[in-house]
């Protein structure tokens, strides 16, 4: 793990960093959050709800010198749409404003909570803008109107922000292609609890236990694990598939999962809101699968999808599909297995990592080698690194 320099600690230790994300129940904006509360001067994080959250809450958690000093809630509005991503707007906006105080950083992790900092920093109550980009989706919205929004607040953010946080960088290469003037980039990878996770001895977990986690939506391949489940079965009689997760096909999968009649083999925990109890129960799984379906409009091609990491830091061999640029290093590093979007490659990859000893053995040693270099700390270390040289010398003099 890389160990923060001396210089890094001072600098961090002066700076008051205001956050903006939108969540689930845990991701970049909440790890982000973990790493500042106790090496900032002063830091505020909002996090607002996606639409399929049970989650229903604003929340804005303040920390001065590493203690939560404060928490504020804000009701969602009723109906998720337009006027509830308006409401996030201005609660981002008002809430720094009312905080009555100068921040360092706006930092925002998508267009509109960063577009929400370079207005911060234009009326003066923001020095320097990161648009933390967590993914890149050209069409976002099936309304053309709102679409076309979306994209120029996305323009607009990429622009005149003074950095642009990517997780991959697919995504500084597929706006360039599509002409959008871009400041300053970095790619700032997805990162994981490695030294945190208890990792189980392979002897210990659960054998030939499947384990899909995540949003359970279109393109992410969960359908296609189902689908394949019988074949599966097949060719390894006891394998068992856990779902971990919520998302707008929860109820559609669960149909499927009946209709096929493996309710016995097919399990669902829903959401899981701890993190940490996320990670433990991969830990005693076997192999991690992420068989994203490849489309033109699956934006999972220009981004780095959270779960990978999370297999891998939980010692689980990946079988993944070729749709994000992660694959490749899976596949390079010998993590596990890359597969196209094909029911009859899954459950061979499934069969020759749940048959081949040597072969399982091999991958999961590799996962946790590769998992190794993303401690969360290492990678916020990084990326605030590579800006020091540039803003030191203007954050010493405040």
């Amino acid at each position: 793990m890389l160990v923060e320099s001396t210089q890094l600690k001072r600098v961090l230790s002066k700076l008051s960093i205001f956050t903006s994300s939108h969540f689930i129940t845990s991701g970049p904006g909440t790890e982000l959050e973990a790493f500042l509360r106790d090496r900032t001067s002063y830091v505020a994080c909002m996090f607002h709800p996606f639409y399929f959250s049970r989650l229903r809450h604003t929340f804005v958690n303040i920390y001065v010198r590493g203690q939560l000093e404060s928490r504020l809630r804000f009701r969602t509005l009723p109906r998720f749409g337009v006027l509830n991503y308006t409401r996030d707007f201005i609660l981002s906006l008002v809430i720094p404003l009312r905080l009555k105080r100068r921040f360092d950083f706006y930092i925002g992790s998508n267009p509109l909570n960063a577009f929400v900092g370079i207005i911060m920093q234009r009326l003066g109550f923001a020095r320097w803008v990161i648009f933390y980009k967590i993914d890149y989706v050209p069409i976002r919205f099936s309304n053309r109107m709102m679409n076309a929004l979306y994209n120029q607040i996305d323009r607009l953010s990429s622009r005149y922000s003074d950095w642009t946080w990517n997780l991959a960088q697919p995504m500084i290469d597929e706006r360039l292609r599509r002409g959008i003037s871009l400041g300053k980039q970095l790619v700032v990878p997805i990162g994981t609890n490695f030294e945190r996770i208890q990792r189980m001895h392979s002897q210990d977990k659960a054998r030939n236990k499947l384990v899909y986690m995540g949003s359970l939506r279109a393109g992410q391949g969960i359908e296609l694990a189902i689908e394949a489940f019988p074949r599966i079965k097949a060719t390894v009689p006891d394998t068992e598939l856990l779902i971990v997760g919520s998302g707008p096909l929860a109820s559609k999968l669960k149909d499927r999962v009946s209709e096929l009649g493996l309710g016995d083999y097919v399990s669902f925990t829903g959401e899981v809101p701890d993190h940490s109890k996320v990670e433990q129960i991969l830990t005693g799984c076997h192999i991690g699968l992420a068989p994203y379906e490849p489309s033109e409009d699956n934006f999972t091609q220009f981004t780095e999808p959270g779960k990978v990491k999370v297999y891998l830091a939980c010692g689980l061999p990946v079988i993944i599909t070729k749709v994000p640029k992660i694959a490749e290093e899976i596949e390079k590093r010998g993590a596990g297995l890359l597969i196209s979007y094909d029911s009859l490659e899954l459950s061979e990859a499934v069969r020759k990592l749940s048959c081949d000893k040597e072969a399982y053995a091999s991958a999961r040693s590799a996962a946790i080698a590769f998992a190794s270099e993303y401690e969360w700390t290492s990678v916020f270390a990084r990326a605030f690194g590579s800006m020091l040289d540039r803003t030191s010398t203007r954050t010493n003099d405040a």
